[in-house]
């Protein structure tokens, strides 16, 4: 999902630090040129700005193309051609100058760059805006409409921590129960993903149940009440019950927890919150 958040904060600085090369700029070409100081500035918000792009780009790419993208997305993002054919070219003329100061350590002469910068920065402040709002206008317009109304990239972030969790948990559990048990580092790293597991889960509970205008209770209690409003099944209730009463237990490293207990409640158990994930999902996303 876009986050418009991201993308005004992102847009708001690129434009602050094109604003700042173009307002040396236009200081004119030959006041530019026999002034020592105004290359290196311009070139350092020319950088600056470039980082903030390459962020919108990352983002962009991620909604257009439904993977995640690092690295060269303002060049990739050009070549998708969901820009004019001015500002695609622009992109990629900001990408390969950007590219030849950071890994070919070139620098232009204060003329070339003079050149380069003033189309850079009258390109996208007089276009880049009007443009990126037609784009995620169009990208909005794509997006599934929410059953509940969450705050979807807090979700997001709050379901990764929990399959995360699950992974790193069900690392220490291929092991046999017996050497589990007598690894004190298994059952350190067990218990406190289990609370990132937990907390993460709860997090999400509370949120989608006051969304829908009830009341969340704690711990295990929110997840009984999202079974009762028919958002998770009852067995993934149940299963992530027996993991989160525990809780407290498992934050508190002067508490013991019998180890064999710990292997099978979380070998039987772990499960469920994979399956509490998806089972969100779908309550979110579902046609009303």
């Amino acid at each position: 999902m876009l986050d418009i958040q991201l993308l005004n904060q992102k847009v708001s600085k690129l434009i602050l630090f094109l604003k700042k090369a173009d307002k040396i700029l236009k200081s004119g070409k030959d006041t530019f040129i026999s002034t020592p100081i105004y290359p290196d500035r311009v070139q350092y918000y020319l950088i600056s700005g470039y980082n903030e792009l390459e962020e919108i780009a990352c983002h962009l790419l991620k909604e257009i193309t439904g993977e995640k993208t690092k690295g060269h997305c303002v060049e990739k993002l050009a070549n998708q051609q969901v820009f004019s054919e001015k500002i695609n070219r622009v992109l990629i003329d900001y990408h390969n100058y950007i590219q030849s100061i950071m890994e070919e350590k070139f620098s232009l002469s204060p003329e070339e760059l003079y050149v380069v910068a003033k189309e850079i920065t009258d390109t996208l402040i007089n276009l880049f805006i009007k443009e990126l709002a037609a784009v995620v206008k169009e990208l909005k317009a794509r997006q599934p409409e929410l059953a509940i109304p969450v705050n979807l990239k807090k979700v997001e972030e709050q379901a990764k921590a929990v399959k995360s969790a699950v992974r790193k948990i069900s690392n220490f559990l291929n092991f046999p129960e017996e050497e589990f048990v007598k690894t004190p580092l298994f059952i350190d790293r067990a218990r406190y993903f289990a609370v990132v597991l937990i907390d993460s889960s709860l997090w999400v509970c509370r949120h989608i149940v006051r969304k829908l205008g009830e009341k969340a209770g704690k711990g295990k209690d929110c997840i009984d009440k999202l079974n009762q409003l028919g958002i998770i099944s009852e067995n993934t209730a149940v299963k992530m019950g027996e993991i989160i009463q525990y809780r407290d237990i498992f934050a508190d490293p002067t508490a013991e927890f019998d180890p064999h207990k710990l292997y099978r409640l979380l070998k039987e158990n772990l499960p469920a919150f994979l399956d509490f994930v998806k089972e969100i999902a779908k309550a979110i996303f579902k046609k009303k």
